[in-house]
């Protein structure tokens, strides 16, 4: 319990909202029902069967398998980009950048890769891919959820920005040098198939509450179940701070939204589907995605905007989407030439080119 406080308060954007939140409702108008249950269990459900993956080894067991059969330094880069890409749709753009940034960086002391670049499209299209289905993050749950969306509503929303992502990661990876490589040898990690499959039993029923299927508690129930069974120490390891830091955006986006002046405001930008798009971009560059997605939906029944709006959001600006941040952190981690500064600059550079062609190619899709 204490490592896990430990934890909890050691997380910033969990603080700082914290702090925002005591101010909200201190000084704020804050109602019981802001704060949207079922976005929550959801979240929680798939935070807990996700680490199980992760304790498991299952992820790094997936990547290393598929990067093990490159024999490029380009097969090796798409490869990588692919399984951000698609890995996200199942396991959220956080943990695909979890998973994949050590394995790159073990990989790049073996071949002779840059690291900054790479690293800043895993982040885009762990960005983008997480936007395809409506448990890849934590905006797309909510706004599912908050607007009652059925996965076919959804992915009516979602396919025609992803395909156009996918495309566009397939033409990038043509940029990247191709350079055979003789062997990489990454480290073998093995996995219980019993276990695995008891696993992928769970994660069924999970995405079959957090698309309504099946009512969202037992989402909960079977995630709780398979962390209990497969290994306990699961517990200590979920991301706890993220479901704080949520509720504490509902209480302060509940707060701001009963604001006479902010009220008026984002009436008047969210009344079309062009505007509710610009909205959430411009918001998502100062505020991240999440809340961004919280604040607007309040405010406008223009879903296909705002999805649009908060997915092109968080390229850009490095608080633009939470994943940017995580990004930051994992490469400082594991950087051992301390050059933060420079990968802030040319992330953010990178993603503001991404940002202008996307912001193009959601006016288009709108239109």
């Amino acid at each position: 319990m204490v490592n896990v406080s430990k934890k909890i308060f050691s997380d910033k954007t969990f603080l700082m909202t914290l702090i925002l939140a005591i101010f909200a409702v201190y000084f704020g108008k804050v109602l019981p029902s802001d704060i949207d249950q079922k976005t929550i269990i959801a979240l929680l459900s798939l935070i807990v069967i996700v680490t199980v993956y992760e304790k498991l080894n299952i992820l790094k067991f997936i990547a290393n398998t598929i990067v093990d059969r490159c024999r490029s330094t380009r097969s090796i880069l798409t490869v990588m980009l692919l399984f951000s890409f698609f890995g996200s749709m199942l396991f959220t753009n956080d943990v695909a950048i979890l998973t994949l940034v050590p394995i790159f960086f073990k990989i790049s002391q073996k071949v002779d890769l840059k690291r900054i670049i790479p690293i800043s499209l895993l982040t885009i299209y762990a960005n983008l891919g997480s936007a395809i289905m409506p448990f890849g993050n934590p905006q797309n749950l909510y706004l599912a959820s908050f607007y009652h969306l059925s996965l076919y509503q959804f992915m009516g929303m979602s396919l025609p920005i992803g395909i156009i992502a996918l495309i566009s990661l397939l033409i990038v990876s043509f940029v990247f040098p191709k350079k055979d490589i003789s062997d990489l040898s990454l480290e073998s990690i093995a996995i219980n198939k019993q276990k695995t499959i008891i696993l992928v039993g769970a994660t069924i029923i999970v995405i079959l509450g957090i698309l309504s299927f099946i009512p969202i508690w037992c989402s909960l129930i079977a995630s709780i179940l398979s962390a209990f069974l497969l290994d306990k120490k699961v517990f200590k390891d979920v991301d706890y701070g993220i479901i704080l830091t949520f509720i504490n955006f509902f209480l302060i986006v509940g707060a701001i939204s009963r604001v006479d002046m902010v009220h008026k405001l984002l009436v008047s930008t969210t009344h079309t589907t062009i505007n509710t798009l610009f909205s959430g971009i411009l918001s998502s560059q100062f505020i991240s995605n999440v809340p961004a997605a919280i604040l607007l939906s309040k405010f406008t029944s223009e879903y296909y905007g705002l999805y649009l709006g908060v997915t092109i959001g968080g390229l850009g600006t490095i608080i633009a989407s939470l994943a940017n941040l995580l990004a930051l952190r994992q490469y400082n981690i594991y950087d051992t030439r301390k050059s933060s500064f420079n990968f802030f600059v040319k992330f953010t550079g990178l993603n503001i080119v991404y940002l202008a062609i996307f912001i193009i190619i959601g006016i288009i899709i709108i239109l």
